[in-house]
């Protein structure tokens, strides 16, 4: 088994254990990620607990595998649903005003020569001229224009820019370094020399592969390749890679999007930088009897934002990071029901989308503002959606009505108690 964790005093998941509960697995929780908007993640998993919903399985990206992964963990333990995220958040977030005023995140030019060595090796090789001239993306860099024409947002500058980037021959030849080469050196996020405590809180291992542990599908994309490979909680899987701390990292990449891992002589990072699929073919196939999917979509790119660039240096690199994958989810949603269509299977689609005036901040104030925000459309969607009904254990409770968020501070308006007895009722 190829992890970086000690196994022996473990009793870890089979593959007959995963395979039984993936056979099964009814309900899945998608968090798509999107750095620091993961406070719309939370709430979901807030609303999911109130109202008794217990996923099966979760497929995450990005900064969404560290809400997973503590989600799952306090599953299996029986703690808060949110108690090690709540920890991953005090330990990682600021106050708003010291935000504002830190510099930007700093670069480690002490590794700048293993940047180098993968910039030669990536143009010496066949895959920096592969697929060079791709005309067939154009309409995407008109489409992106007329948003901005018609909305010119700096959220809209910054599709329009990727499109651009992504399309034009030269563009890709000069960027496919950045793409590819292993770059990681520069913000890598796994500590080898402490492999179980280089996140805070530390993943428990015997509960992420715990044969009561809904499962845990994480796709990673191998540098130089353009298809993901997912790994699992399972210790024998015969497709998926065994997750750990090191795939965990390579899929996160938080908060740098230029960070990779090295694993066996190879570099991987995360999926949904190069705009390929999280929520994979592969993921979706494992899971036959699959009937909803809850998904936290991070703001459709036909969305007008209130990102600015008047408030100092974070919100200058925020752009940069988040700004260029400002529609993480919607190609994913879409790629994923072209495939289930196909394969003629009915699956419910649940969205919890991002709203445009999220802050690109991580502070205490924006996670909180984001977490009331997504527990208020979580709880719509869930209470009107009979295809969900059977799966909320806990419906004829009172709780839903009265639990988080008490005050909620967003423009989305709050969740009445007779609104709430009326959906519950339908």
């Amino acid at each position: 088994m190829d992890v970086d964790f000690d196994t022996k005093a473990l009793d870890l998941m089979d593959y007959a254990a995963w395979k039984q509960r993936a056979d099964a697995a009814k309900v899945a929780f998608v968090p798509f990620g999107g750095g620091p908007y993961y406070g719309y993640e939370v709430g979901v998993i807030d609303a999911m607990h109130d109202l008794g919903i217990v996923p099966d399985a979760m497929l995450p990206g990005c900064v969404g595998n560290f809400v997973a992964l503590f989600y799952l963990m306090a599953l299996v333990e029986g703690g808060a649903p949110t108690a090690y995220i709540d920890r991953f958040s005090k330990a990682g977030l600021m106050a708003e005003k010291d935000y504002l005023k830190a510099p930007l995140p700093p670069l480690f030019p002490m590794r700048v020569a293993a940047w180098m060595r993968g910039f030669t090796q990536y143009y010496t090789s066949p895959q920096a001229y592969q697929d060079l001239f791709a005309p067939e993306l154009f309409p995407d860099v008109l489409k992106a224009g007329m948003d901005y024409l018609l909305h010119p947002t700096d959220r809209n500058l910054g599709v329009l820019t990727r499109n651009f980037c992504v399309w034009h021959p030269m563009m890709r030849f000069m960027m496919g370094g950045y793409y590819f080469a292993p770059i990681g050196p520069f913000g890598e996020l796994y500590d080898p020399q402490n492999p179980e405590g280089w996140i805070d809180p530390a993943v428990n291992w015997g509960s992420v592969y715990s044969k009561q542990a809904p499962l845990y599908l994480m796709s990673l994309l191998e540098v130089g390749q353009p298809r993901v490979s997912l790994a699992t909680n399972c210790i024998d899987h015969p497709d998926f890679a065994p997750l750990d701390g090191r795939r965990l990292a390579s899929a996160s990449n938080l908060p740098w999007l230029i960070g990779e891992t090295k694993i066996n002589d190879t570099w991987y990072r995360e999926s949904a930088v190069r705009d390929v699929a999280t929520l994979s073919p592969a993921a979706l196939d494992a899971l036959p009897s699959l009937e909803v999917l809850i998904c936290v979509q991070i703001m459709h790119s036909n969305d007008t934002g209130t990102l600015s660039l008047d408030k100092g240096n974070h919100d200058n690199y925020a752009l940069q990071v988040t700004e260029m994958i400002a529609t993480i989810g919607d190609d994913d949603i879409a790629q994923a029901q072209n495939h289930l269509a196909r394969q003629g299977r009915e699956v419910e689609w649940i969205v919890i989308e991002a709203q445009p005036d999220a802050k690109p901040h991580w502070t205490h104030e924006n996670i909180t503002q984001c977490r009331q925000a997504g527990y208020q459309m979580a709880m719509r969607q869930f209470l009107a959606n009979p295809r969900l009904r059977p799966y909320m254990t806990k419906l004829d409770s009172p709780q839903p009505l009265t639990a988080w968020p008490r005050r909620p501070s967003r423009p989305v308006p709050p969740l009445s108690l007779v609104e709430a007895s009326r959906l519950a009722a339908e």
